[in-house]
């Protein structure tokens, strides 16, 4: 196959966030997201915190099973940004959707056997990029994504540090913030993780990581935390991720204007399925060579809805 009919996971998105925006924020009015209190974190320590006292901090979101939010907003690659809604159970339950009128749209998902990408325009064929775990992650040669979606959850500070995959002490920078630097065992050898702690509050401010062969392969920058008490310590609210795959590189802002915490019902289980592969063009991102053109071509109106059917969130927030 020439290289040119190959699905790009890159330009495809890209080109889906600008249609996504003509229709949500050129012909229609876009859903204010709502403002809530702020819930801003005290200070965990009055003195320098020893190893042992800055991982009970860290390791506290071992308590969280779930996090929901309808109040996101997420920019890729400097683009205007698109409301979304993102969902998330463990341990590799993910879900995070954009979309128009019920036609075009973007879904990034994950259960705990695959995870996939869904890109669907008014006028194109939808893309599908998707992959099982274990076959993904038996892969160190990613030429489209570096890292599955389920890293978008360290990403927001859902982190777990085992001390004894601690590679040095902690490393104090020139900015006062603490450096933490793991291994993270995989099939094709340990990645290494370093998450940047503030050494006042606890949390993490940034998280980098690198592949077997030292390669940075994605990391991310925090920021607006809030404390929630239900869970004794702080989310961020502004994430600035960085992936980098063997291919082009990608750039991902998401703002949250609030979470619910562990309040995720049980029959929400079907929210992580993955979509049928039939209608896409789908690419097999652990095999990168595979192709599947679409079996069927969905229909799309010749003039779509201007309805957008995002609302800010009305269920309680647990804090």
């Amino acid at each position: 196959m020439n290289r040119e009919k190959r699905p790009n996971l890159f330009l495809a998105c890209r080109w889906l966030t600008v249609v996504i925006l003509t229709m949500v924020c050129g012909g229609a009015t876009c859903i204010p997201k709502r403002t809530i209190p702020e819930f801003q974190p005290t200070p965990v320590f009055t003195s320098a915190p020893t190893l042992d006292q800055l991982l009970e901090v860290i390791n506290r979101t071992r308590v969280v099973q779930s996090l929901q939010s309808n109040s996101v907003s997420i920019t890729l690659n400097n683009e205007r940004p698109v409301n979304a809604t993102m969902t998330w159970a463990r341990e590799k339950r993910f879900r995070m959707t954009a979309s128009v009128a019920g036609v075009a749209g973007l879904d990034i998902g994950s259960n705990d056997e695959a995870f996939w990408l869904t890109a669907k325009s008014f006028a194109a064929t939808p893309e599908m990029y998707y992959a099982r775990h274990a076959d993904f992650d038996s892969q160190i040669d990613r030429r489209m994504l570096p890292v599955s979606p389920v890293w978008l959850v360290e990403a927001m500070g859902i982190s777990d540090l085992n001390p004894t995959q601690l590679t040095q002490q902690p490393v104090t920078r020139g900015d006062g913030l603490v450096e933490l630097t793991s291994l993270v065992p995989s099939p094709t050898g340990n990645y290494v993780r370093t998450l940047v702690v503030d050494p006042k509050y606890g949390f993490s401010r940034e998280v980098y990581l690198k592949d077997p062969t030292g390669r940075l392969v994605a990391n991310a920058k925090q920021s607006k935390h809030q404390y929630y008490p239900s869970i004794q310590t702080s989310l961020p609210h502004a994430i600035k991720v960085q992936l980098l795959p063997n291919g082009d590189p990608w750039e991902l802002d998401i703002t949250i204007g609030g979470y619910l915490v562990n309040g995720l019902p049980p029959q929400e289980v079907n929210l992580f399925v993955m979509p049928s592969i039939d209608g896409y063009r789908a690419q097999n991102l652990a095999q990168p060579q595979s192709y599947m053109p679409p079996k069927v071509a969905p229909p799309y109106p010749t003039t779509p809805q201007m309805t957008y059917r995002g609302v800010a969130w009305d269920g309680p927030v647990a804090r």
